[in-house]
C-alpha cells in the first residue's frame, strides 16, 4: 500500500494513458459492447490501478483515487484482475444486453409503439426531437421564448437553444445560461436542461418566484453543446464522449471540456488523442468551444452559468486545474450547499458539493474554470443522477425525478447570481421556540463573485395570522443572528429572511408569501448530551460482528459518505463509524463485516410528556450495493432488557437529521430509558456510515391558562359564566390566588379573552 501523496503523484501520471478503445477507426461501426461489463474495483495501490488501467477498456468514475472507480471491462479479462488480488463487484453484467434493451425500447417509442403516446419526458430524445421541441415552445410562447443559436459544430449542426424572459429581447437586464452535452453519453444532461426549460415556461404564469424570475432576467438554455458527438451515441457509439473530430491518426475526438483557454494545458487533460480527456492542439481549437465562448462574449450580461453533466450526484466548482480555492470559495460554496440542500429537500437524492479539484479530479480546460477565471462569471456544473448503479445509461424512470430535484436548485442559482446574494443556515432551523426566552435564528447571507457587498441582511417575523413585523438582527460578516418572538406560548411564529445587494434582493424561502414556521412552547430539560464530554455510552452488544466502521467518539474526519464536523457549532466531538484519516476515500473506516451497537446510559423519562431528541447521520447509497441496508434506532424503558423500534433509517441524507419523538408514543415514560443505535453492513460492497449526537430528553408545552378555568384551551363566555356564578367564592374561578372571585380575577379573565 503506498501512502495517498505518493499515490497522488503516481496518479498524475497514470492519468496520461487514459483509456480510449472507442476512440479509433473502423470509427463508423456499430459498437455492441459485447463481451463488456461495468464492475466498481477496489484500488488499494498505484499497482492496482496500473493493472486496471492495462486491462480495463474505460474508466467512468469521475474520480480515481484510493478506493471505489468503475470500469467497462471485458468479461474475458475478469479472470486477470481476480489473478492480480484486485476487488471489484459487478455492476452492470452484460452492457451489450442493456444498450440494446435501450435501442430496441427507443426504436419502439420513435414508431410510434409502447411509449410513442407518453409524456416528452418519459423517454430520451435525440437531438432531432430536442430542436423540434424547442421551436415549438418558440412558436406557441412568443412573447415569452425566443430561439437562438451558438455557432456550429464540427460538421456543420447548429448549436441550438432558446430564451426565456418575458423582458424585450435587448433588456438590459442580468442573464443565466444553462447548457448541457458537452460529454456526449451523458443523456441525462440534455434531457434535465429541457426539464428546466419547460418548468419555466409553464411557471411564468402560474409560479410567483418564476414570474418574478423571468420579469427581471433572461435565461438561456443550450440543450445540447456538442451535437456531433450526441448523434453519434445515437446512431453508433452509445458511449461516445468526445466531439467528432478526426484526429488524423486512426483516433477521433476532442474533449470539450479540456478545451477551453483557461489554464488549458495543464494537469488532467491529455496530449493523447486516443484518450477520453484528449484536450485537442490548443486552446479553443474545437468549433463547439468556439462557439460558446462567442455567445458569452455576444451576450456580457451573463452573470451566473450552470454546466450539466452525469453521473456521480455531486454539485461542482472552480478551481478544477488546482486545489488551490478561488478568492471567492465561501461565495461558491454558500451556493453549492444551498443546491445539495435545495435538492434533497425537494425529495431528491443527496448530492455531495466541492470544489471541482478535491471533490473529483485535477481537471484543467474545463468550460466551468473559463467562465469564472476569464469572464468572472459565478460558474458550476452539477453531476446528475446516479451514483453508477447504472451510470450513463439512465433508465428512462429516472428523467422526471432527476429534473424535479434540480429546477429548484436552479432557481436558487438564478436568484443568488442575478440578485447577488445567497442565504443560507449553518444549524437546522427550529421547529419549536422556547417559550418567553430569547430564540434565535442563524443565518448566512453571502454576496455572490462580482458583488461587492450585501447591503442589508433581514428578517421578518408574525405570529399568528397577523401582518409581518422586522425583528433584530445582530449582523456579521459570516454569520448573523435574527431574534424571534415568543411571548405566546402554544402560537405559531412564521418568519422570512432578506438580503439586499446593488443588483436586488433574494427571500429565504424563495416564493413569495411563503415562510419558515415554529411553535411556542415551554420546555423542561431531563437530559442532555453534546457528546464533548463522556457521559457513558456504550459500543458493543452481542451479536455484533463489525470488523470495520465500530462506533467511536471524535472530531469526525470528512469523507464522500461521513461528515467533516458535529451536528452544531457548540462543540467537535459526536459517534462516528470508524474514524479515517484526513482526506480519506469513500468507504475509509466504514462499517465493515456486520453490526456495530450504541447504546446510551440512563436516561431519565419519567415525565408523562417527556420528549425524546437526537441527531443521527446515514449515509448508504454509495458502494457496489447501495441501499442495501438500513440502520435500526430503538428505545427501552427498561434498562436495556427490551426494546421498542423508534425508526429504522434508510434515509440518505448525508446530513445531520433531527428528530424529536414522544416518549410516551412508543414506551411507558421511566426513569430507566436508553435509546441505541445499530449501524449495519450486511450486504458485500455497501458502504454504511453513520453518526450519532446531541441527544437530550425534556419535556415541552405551555403552562395552563388560570383564565380558561374550564379547561378547553379557550377563554370565553363560558369561563365568564362560571366566573359569575362563583362571585365571592373561592376555588378554580379565584385567578389570581387573592382567596375570593372578584373584579380582579375578572380584569384578568377580560385580559386573557382568546
Amino acid at each position: 500500500m503506498c501512502s495517498r501523496g505518493v499515490f497522488a503523484s503516481v496518479l498524475s501520471s497514470l492519468l496520461a494513458l487514459c483509456i480510449a478503445s472507442t476512440a479509433f477507426a473502423d470509427d463508423s461501426a456499430v459498437v455492441t459492447y459485447d463481451g463488456e461489463c461495468v464492475i466498481r474495483a477496489d484500488i488499494r495501490s498505484a499497482r492496482d490501478l496500473r493493472t486496471l488501467l492495462a486491462i480495463a477498456e474505460e474508466e467512468f468514475s469521475h474520480r480515481i483515487d484510493l478506493g471505489e472507480v468503475d470500469f467497462r471491462v471485458k468479461r474475458a479479462r475478469l479472470a486477470a484482475l481476480t489473478a492480480a488480488g484486485i476487488r471489484f463487484e459487478m455492476r452492470v453484467p452484460d452492457l451489450a444486453e442493456v444498450v440494446r434493451n435501450e435501442r430496441v425500447r427507443l426504436a419502439t417509442a420513435a414508431e410510434g409503439g409502447i411509449a410513442g403516446d407518453a409524456s416528452w419526458f418519459a423517454d430520451f430524445k435525440t437531438i432531432a426531437q430536442i430542436n423540434a421541441k424547442l421551436d415549438e415552445w418558440a412558436i406557441a410562447h412568443p412573447s415569452l421564448v425566443s430561439s437562438v443559436t451558438a455557432g456550429a459544430s464540427l460538421e456543420g449542426r447548429v448549436v441550438r437553444g432558446i430564451r426565456i424572459s418575458s423582458t424585450p429581447v435587448g433588456a438590459n437586464v442580468p442573464a443565466v445560461l444553462f447548457d448541457a452535452g458537452q460529454h456526449a453519453r451523458e443523456w441525462i444532461g440534455p434531457m434535465t436542461a429541457m426539464f428546466l426549460a419547460n418548468a419555466l415556461i409553464d411557471g411564468a404564469s402560474s409560479n410567483a418566484r418564476i414570474a418574478r424570475i423571468l420579469s427581471t432576467c433572461e435565461i438561456f438554455i443550450l440543450p445540447s453543446v456538442n451535437p456531433d458527438g450526441y448523434e453519434h451515441t445515437w446512431t453508433t457509439a452509445r458511449l461516445w464522449r468526445k466531439n467528432r473530430r478526426d484526429n488524423g491518426n486512426g483516433t477521433f475526438g476532442v474533449d470539450p471540456n479540456r478545451n477551453w483557454g483557461f489554464q488549458w494545458g495543464r494537469g488532467g487533460a491529455s496530449t493523447d488523442p486516443a484518450s477520453e480527456t484528449y484536450r485537442g492542439t490548443a486552446a479553443f481549437s474545437e468549433p463547439e468551444t468556439q462557439s460558446l465562448r462567442d455567445f458569452f462574449y455576444a451576450h456580457p450580461n451573463i452573470v451566473g452559468h450552470m454546466d450539466y453533466h452525469s453521473y456521480s450526484q455531486l454539485v461542482l466548482w472552480p478551481w478544477g486545474y488546482t486545489t488551490t480555492a478561488p478568492l471567492e470559495a465561501p461565495a461558491f460554496d454558500a451556493i453549492a450547499d444551498r443546491m445539495r440542500a435545495t435538492i434533497l429537500a425537494n425529495g431528491g437524492q443527496p448530492y455531495i458539493a466541492g470544489q471541482i479539484a478535491t471533490t473529483l479530479y485535477i481537471a484543467s480546460g474545463s468550460i466551468v474554470d473559463w467562465v469564472y477565471g476569464d469572464r468572472a462569471i459565478t460558474s458550476l456544473t452539477i453531476e446528475l443522477r446516479d451514483t453508477g448503479t447504472t451510470g450513463f445509461v439512465l433508465p428512462p424512470e429516472q428523467i422526471i425525478p432527476t429534473g424535479v430535484e434540480n429546477v429548484p436548485a436552479a432557481l436558487d442559482l438564478i436568484e443568488a447570481t442575478a440578485f447577488g446574494c445567497v442565504i443560507g443556515f449553518p444549524d437546522a432551523l427550529p421547529t419549536l421556540l422556547p417559550y418567553n426566552e430569547t430564540a434565535e435564528v442563524r443565518f448566512s447571507a453571502t454576496p455572490m463573485p462580482g458583488v461587492s457587498a450585501v447591503l442589508s441582511k433581514r428578517a421578518f417575523a408574525r405570529v399568528g395570522s397577523g401582518a409581518y413585523n422586522e425583528v433584530a438582527v445582530v449582523t456579521a460578516a459570516d454569520v448573523s443572528t435574527a431574534t424571534l418572538p415568543t411571548n405566546d406560548c402554544g402560537a405559531i411564529v412564521e418568519y422570512y429572511f432578506e438580503c439586499t445587494t446593488a443588483r436586488g434582493m433574494v427571500r429565504a424561502p424563495a416564493m413569495p408569501n411563503t415562510a419558515y414556521s415554529a411553535s411556542v412552547t415551554s420546555s423542561s430539560l431531563l437530559f442532555e448530551d453534546s457528546f464533548e464530554t463522556s457521559l457513558g455510552w456504550t459500543v458493543g452488544a452481542t451479536g455484533d460482528t463489525a470488523t470495520g466502521g465500530v462506533w467511536t467518539r471524535v472530531d469526525p474526519n470528512a469523507t464522500a459518505a461521513q461528515p467533516e464536523n458535529d451536528s452544531s457549532d457548540a462543540g467537535a466531538m459526536c459517534f462516528i463509524t470508524g474514524q479515517g484519516a484526513v482526506g480519506g476515500a469513500l468507504g475509509s473506516a466504514d462499517v465493515d463485516g456486520g453490526a456495530t451497537t450504541l447504546t446510551s446510559p440512563l436516561l431519565n423519562a419519567s415525565d408523562a410528556d417527556a420528549v425524546l431528541t437526537y441527531r443521527r447521520w446515514y449515509s448508504n447509497n454509495t458502494g457496489s450495493a447501495p441501499n442495501a441496508d438500513s440502520m435500526p434506532i430503538s428505545i427501552s424503558n427498561d434498562g436495556g432488557a427490551s426494546w421498542v423500534l423508534l425508526e429504522d433509517v434508510t434515509e440518505n441524507a448525508n446530513a445531520w437529521v433531527e428528530r424529536s419523538v414522544r416518549v410516551a408514543n412508543f414506551v411507558t415514560p421511566s426513569a430507566s430509558v436508553r435509546v441505541r443505535c445499530v449501524a449495519r453492513d450486511l450486504a458485500s460492497g455497501s458502504v454504511v456510515e453513520a453518526g450519532f449526537d446531541f441527544v437530550r430528553v425534556s419535556v415541552t408545552g405551555c403552562p395552563s391558562n388560570p383564565s380558561d378555568i374550564n379547561g378547553d384551551g379557550s377563554v370565553d363566555a363560558s369561563d365568564l359564566a362560571q366566573l359569575l356564578g362563583a362571585w365571592g367564592l373561592a376555588g378554580v374561578t379565584d385567578i389570581d390566588g387573592s382567596g375570593v372571585t372578584n373584579a380582579a380575577d375578572l380584569a384578568m379573565l377580560l385580559g386573557n379573552w382568546s
